[in-house]
């Protein structure tokens, strides 16, 4: 498996002078990474299979969101190439892939992952790498693309979320929120889809 190389990424040793594993480990952090983020703008985008554990990050993610409704969010399950279509012709300047990825970090770990440092079929953990559905997103419509990746615990088939990536997942959701407070000068939502 090709390693994966990180856009940015913080340690808690950058937080609190402690040795602690590599990721994004806070929501005020991640907002950070993803910089300035306009909801009406940006598409995100979470796959998985809710029936293998922590692969089911990705919907978990959808969810939230959704109920959110800051953000133009699309459940892809296993098949994020069956929304091409309705995502190009939204026009999004940036798209979000949210996919549990072999990052070799501790359970729970999220990284900003450029699309480019993924290669073959990726560290992916249900089939391809996002990549292949990026470079068909890329064809449609051109936009800048990030991956967050969630590095897993169990792909057990029938277990729920594991601790560390549920909470991955809540960090998730908090930095979108972040992002939306700090982006909604009148609290207008763009609708989700």
């Amino acid at each position: 498996m090709t390693p994966v190389r990180p856009v940015q990424y913080d340690t808690l040793a950058d937080q609190t002078g402690q040795e602690a594993p590599t990721g994004i480990w806070s929501a005020e952090y991640l907002a950070e990474c993803l910089g300035e983020v306009d909801p009406s703008s940006t598409a995100i985008i979470c796959v998985g299979n809710e029936l293998r554990g922590d692969d089911g990050a990705g919907p978990a993610v959808a969810r939230a969101l959704l109920l959110a409704r800051h953000w133009y969010v699309y459940d892809a399950g296993l098949a994020p190439e069956s929304f091409l279509m309705k995502i190009a012709t939204t026009k999004p300047d940036l798209v979000v892939v949210v996919d549990t990825l072999h990052l070799g970090a501790a359970a729970g770990a999220v990284e900003l992952v450029a699309p480019e440092s993924l290669s073959g079929g990726g560290p992916s953990t249900h089939g391809p790498a996002p990549t292949v559905f990026l470079q068909a997103l890329r064809m449609l419509h051109r936009c800048r693309c990030v991956v967050l990746g969630i590095q897993p615990d169990s792909m057990e088939f029938g277990r729920g979320l594991s601790t560390p990536v549920s909470a991955a997942v809540q960090r998730i959701v908090e930095a979108f929120g972040i992002l939306a407070q700090d982006s909604a000068p009148d609290g207008a939502e763009p609708g989700t889809a």
